[in-house]
């Protein structure tokens, strides 16, 4: 009878192990933090805090907009590399598919009127975005505007 017992309690015990086990992953599969796409600066992302511009939300959630290049040209002088790229350089700003002009035009939007941000690659920007003509960019910052604003 005691070993009966004991068979009856390890099995108990590892079917109580086993259930905890698969409910916790359960719990962590569900849990998930969504992902963020690096193209893409959401609403959500806009007003979780106060910006002065458009240009303070890409500097700190996606600055690697602005160091994205394609085909910036880098030389050596006496030893010493030198870009021609500064920040932003050879990027164009876009409301609603509207040319705004580069980088600076970003500090011109108030971030209660945009909806979302998405960068644009050079091919990309060039095939969909009006007014690109022959420029050679880096390629695009695209605001989408709310409604009313």
């Amino acid at each position: 009878m005691k070993a009966f017992a004991r068979i009856l309690a390890a099995i108990v015990f590892v079917c109580g192990t086993l259930s905890c086990s698969s409910a916790s992953g359960t719990a962590a599969n569900t849990s998930a933090t969504p992902k963020v796409d690096p193209d893409v600066i959401s609403k959500a992302e806009i007003d979780s805090q106060p910006w002065r511009d458009a240009y303070d939300i890409v500097q700190v959630l996606r600055p690697s907009w602005f160091s994205r290049k394609s085909g910036s040209a880098t030389t050596r002088r006496m030893g010493v590399s030198t870009s021609n790229s500064a920040i932003g350089a050879g990027l164009l700003v876009y409301i609603d598919n509207s040319r705004m002009g580069g980088v600076d035009a970003l500090r011109q939007i108030r971030p209660n009127s945009i909806e979302s941000l998405t960068f644009m690659d050079a091919a990309t920007a060039t095939a969909k975005l009006p007014a690109v003509g022959t420029s050679v960019i880096t390629g695009a910052i695209v605001a989408r505007s709310r409604r009313g604003f």
